[in-house]
């Protein structure tokens, strides 16, 4: 498997940011393997459900009409 760095991912936002640190800290202090892969197989499913939501979402058209 490829190695994966979060610290390659800008958020743009600072409430992102900070949420961000909190759940990551929240990771790192956990030793339950079972609930990290469980959490983790989650938010890979969501992220694909929000691709699967943004493909269905209309693109608006917009005309330079004057």
């Amino acid at each position: 498997m490829k190695e994966l760095d979060s610290s390659q991912i800008s958020l743009s936002t600072p409430s992102k940011s900070f949420a961000y640190e909190q759940i990551s800290r929240q990771i790192a202090d956990c030793d339950d393997i079972i609930l990290l892969k469980e959490a983790l197989r989650c938010y890979v499913k969501l992220y694909f459900k929000q691709q699967e939501v943004l493909r269905s979402v209309p693109v608006p058209h917009f005309t330079d009409e004057k």
